[in-house]
């Protein structure tokens, strides 16, 4: 009988039925025989695609951490919310472990996964860093689940919506920026996976 390789192999996430992997072509889906699960995409301009999102999610990470996130008026006084604000805070009120948890799920995490993306897709383009890109995409794997920025924007809506009818709240520009940030950070992580990347690497490398 013969053996398959495991990297031509692919488990459906439903049922868990095991089915070789073929090349597809022209943007097509292959679906699993016994559910029909969506088990992998071909995507057109795959590395030109993702270049220019994970750009684009960077560019708006950094919009996002750059300016206030929301302006709060109390009694008269003015107060921007930005992302350094909430850790320099934590830092002052002596929450030391807490601040550094936070600094590094809501910024050095998302920052460095964005910045590796973009790092790889550029290699990826110029056909060169074979053995760096390969060490990248397995960071890239063990950081993803520790991207939690959408959490944050989430706290801050809840505490918004407690402090309707105590104070003024205005929206600024990186509250925009964090929006758009994780809506693109979502679909890189969601349409584009990482599977996705390694048959790039695979078909970008093959020949060196």
């Amino acid at each position: 009988m013969e053996e398959i390789p495991l990297d031509k192999l692919i488990i459906c996430s439903e049922c868990h039925t095991v089915h070789r992997k073929i090349r597809l072509k022209d943007a097509k889906t292959a679906y699993c025989n016994e559910c029909e699960n969506i088990l992998y995409h071909r995507h057109d301009n795959l590395k030109e695609k993702a270049f220019a999102l994970s750009l684009a999610t960077l560019i708006t990470f950094l919009t996002a951490s750059s300016f206030a996130i929301v302006k709060i008026e109390i009694n008269g006084v003015w107060h921007d919310l930005t992302l350094p604000f909430v850790f320099v805070t934590l830092f002052k009120e002596e929450f030391f472990v807490v601040g550094l948890i936070v600094s590094f799920l809501i910024f050095v995490i998302p920052m460095l996964y964005i910045v590796i993306y973009v790092f790889v897709m550029m290699l990826m383009n110029l056909k060169t860093g074979r053995e760096t890109v390969r060490k990248l995409l397995v960071t890239l794997a063990m950081l993803r689940p520790w991207n939690m920025i959408e959490i944050f924007l989430i706290s801050i809506l809840v505490a918004l919506v407690k402090l309707i009818g105590y104070a003024q709240i205005e929206f600024g520009v990186s509250f925009w920026g964090l929006i758009a940030f994780i809506l693109l950070d979502i679909y890189l992580t969601k349409a584009i996976r990482l599977a996705d990347l390694w048959d790039l690497w695979d078909e970008t490398y093959r020949q060196k």
